[in-house]
C-alpha cells in the first residue's frame, strides 16, 4: 500500500461563553464562506443520487432536519433530486455492495476504510472537486491525508474524535479524589476504591460485549501501553500486511485487562456494548468509563433526564510513553460508477450541507433546541478563522459545562496528548477479532493472555490479510 491513513491532529479548542443568539443568523459570528458553489451542477440537467444515512422515522426531529436540508439544495438546483436510505455503514455489507455495484451514490463510512474502497476502484476520485470548490484550504490537512491516495482526494472528512475517560465526578469526590487518573497504573488503583460489588458498581468499565467495539476500546489500552499502529498491523511496502499484534505491548495491555478483572475485581459483570456503558455511567453504575467525547450527545439524545453537570472527561491516562489516545472518524466518499452528474451533485450536496455558514448555523440550532447538540470535546476538522468562527458559533449553545472537559482540552492543546491512528488496514475485521479474545479473557480466569493473543495473531495473518 502506497498511502498509509495516519492521523496527527493538532487540535485548538476555545474556551468561554457567548451570549445566546436572539435568532438565527443574528449572532454577527461571521463564519466565512469556504464552498464555491456552483450556478449549475450537471449543467442543468436532471440528475437523481441516492444518500446513505437518512434519519429512520422513529428518529423524528432527525429525519425533519435532514429532509429540510433536502429541501433547500432541492430548491437550490431544481434538476437534483435526492433519495434518501436508511443505511449505516457496516463492512461486511459494504464490501457486498462493491461486488454487487450497489453502492449508494454518496455513502459515509470510518476513517479505518478508505483504503479498502481506493484500492478496488469502487470510489471517485474527488481532486478535482476539491479545487473547483476551494473547500481544501478550509481543512486540517492532516485529516484530508486519511482520504488521500497517491495524492488524489477520495473522501470528504466530517468528523473526528479521541478516546478518553469519562467519569463521575461526585463519585470520584466521594472516594477521595479530585481529579481522575493520570496512568493506567493509577486508574486501576482508583477503580478499587470505586468499586461497590454490594450495590453492583464498578470502578471501571469499558465495552466488553465481544464484538468490534471492545476491540476498539481495547487497542486504546494498547496504545496506552506503548503499542503503535505498525505493532498491530504492520505494512510491507507491497501492499500486503503483517499481523504484529502477537507479542509486546499488545500482550501487556491484554495481561492489563486480564488483571482489571481477576485481580482487581474492578470491572462490571453485565456485558456493556456502545449504549448500554452510557447507561452505567448514567446510572452511577460505573465510575469512570472509556468513552468518545462525541459520546455526551448520545448520552442527552438518549437519556435526556441525565444532569450533565455530572460528569468529566479526561485524557486517556499516561503510559510508558505518555499519554496515547486513539482516534477516528466519519468521512463520506462518492460511488465511482456514478456518472459525472451523479458526482458532481453529491459533492456539492455534501459539502454544501457541512460547510455552508448558514447551513451549519441552522443545523446547530435545530439540534440544540432538539436537544441533540450539547457541545463536546472532539477534535477540529478545519483550520484558520473557519475553524475558529465555528466554534465561536456553537459556544453559545454548549449544555456540557466546558470546564467539565478542560482537563482534555488543556492537555491536547499542550502537546501532552499523541493523537494516534487506527491500524493501517483491516482495522475492522482486527477489531472483530480482538473484541472475541477480549470477551474470552474476562470470562476465562486461566486464559493467558500471551499464548491467546499469539494464536490469534497467526490466525488473523492467515484468514484475513493472506
Amino acid at each position: 500500500m502506497k498511502q498509509k491513513l495516519f492521523l496527527i491532529l493538532a487540535v485548538v479548542i476555545l474556551v468561554g461563553s457567548f451570549p445566546l443568539a436572539s435568532a438565527y443568523g443574528q449572532d454577527g459570528s461571521d463564519i466565512p464562506q469556504v464552498v464555491n458553489l456552483p450556478d449549475q451542477i450537471a449543467e442543468g440537467r436532471d440528475v437523481t443520487i441516492t444518500v446513505s444515512n437518512k434519519p429512520p422515522a422513529d428518529l423524528a426531529e432527525q429525519l425533519t432536519l435532514w429532509e429540510e436540508q433536502v429541501a433547500r439544495f432541492e430548491a437550490m438546483y431544481p434538476n437534483v433530486h435526492i433519495e434518501g436510505l436508511e443505511l449505516d455503514y457496516d463492512p461486511t455489507a459494504f464490501i457486498a455492495m462493491i461486488a454487487g455495484n450497489q453502492l449508494p451514490t454518496l455513502f459515509q463510512t470510518y476513517f479505518t476504510e478508505p483504503e479498502k474502497f481506493i484500492s478496488q476502484g469502487a470510489v471517485a476520485d474527488l481532486t478535482s472537486f476539491f479545487e473547483e470548490s476551494g473547500i481544501a484550504e478550509a481543512y486540517n490537512p492532516n485529516v484530508l491525508a486519511i482520504a488521500t491516495y497517491d495524492g488524489k482526494l477520495y473522501g470528504i472528512p466530517t468528523f473526528a474524535y479521541s478516546l478518553g475517560i469519562g467519569y463521575n465526578i461526585g463519585m470520584l469526590e466521594a472516594a477521595g479524589y479530585d481529579a481522575p487518573p493520570a496512568t493506567w497504573d493509577e486508574l486501576a488503583e482508583m477503580a478499587v476504591a470505586l468499586t461497590d460489588k454490594d450495590n453492583n458498581v464498578a470502578g471501571f468499565a469499558f465495552i466488553n460485549d465481544g464484538t468490534g467495539a471492545s476491540g476498539w476500546h481495547y487497542t486504546n489500552i494498547a496504545y496506552g501501553f506503548g503499542a503503535m499502529p505498525d505493532d498491530i498491523i504492520k505494512p510491507n511496502g507491497d501492499g500486503t500486511y503483517t499481523a504484529t499484534f502477537g507479542e509486546g505491548a499488545t500482550v501487556d495491555a491484554l495481561q492489563y485487562v486480564h488483571d482489571l478483572r481477576w485481580t482487581y475485581d474492578v470491572l462490571p459483570g453485565a456485558s456493556l456494548d456502545w449504549t448500554n456503558i452510557t447507561d452505567a455511567l448514567v446510572s452511577d453504575r460505573a465510575a469512570m468509563v472509556i468513552y468518545a467525547g462525541d459520546q455526551f450527545s448520545f448520552m442527552k439524545s438518549n437519556f435526556p433526564d441525565a444532569d450533565l453537570n455530572k460528569y468529566g472527561y479526561a485524557p486517556v491516562p499516561a503510559g510508558p510513553n505518555g499519554r496515547v489516545a486513539l482516534t477516528g472518524g466519519n468521512l463520506w466518499m462518492i460511488n465511482g460508477s456514478a456518472s459525472a452528474d451523479e458526482q458532481e451533485a453529491a459533492f456539492y450536496f455534501l459539502t454544501w450541507r457541512e460547510l455552508d455558514p448558514a447551513e451549519f448555523e441552522q443545523t446547530t440550532i435545530t439540534r440544540y433546541e432538539t436537544g441533540q447538540f450539547v457541545g463536546q470535546p472532539v477534535l477540529p476538522l478545519y483550520v484558520g478563522d473557519y475553524q475558529t468562527k465555528r466554534e465561536e458559533f456553537e459556544a453559545q449553545y454548549t449544555v456540557l459545562p466546558v470546564e467539565n472537559y478542560q482537563l482534555f482540552n488543556d492537555a491536547v492543546k499542550a502537546g501532552e496528548v499523541t493523537l494516534q491512528a487506527e491500524p493501517p488496514a483491516a482495522a475492522q475485521d482486527y477489531y472483530s477479532e480482538l473484541g472475541v479474545l477480549v470477551s474470552e479473557i474476562l470470562s476465562s480466569e486461566g486464559a493467558d493472555p500471551a499464548t491467546r493473543l499469539a494464536e490469534v495473531a497467526e490466525e488473523f495473518q492467515l484468514f484475513v490479510l493472506d
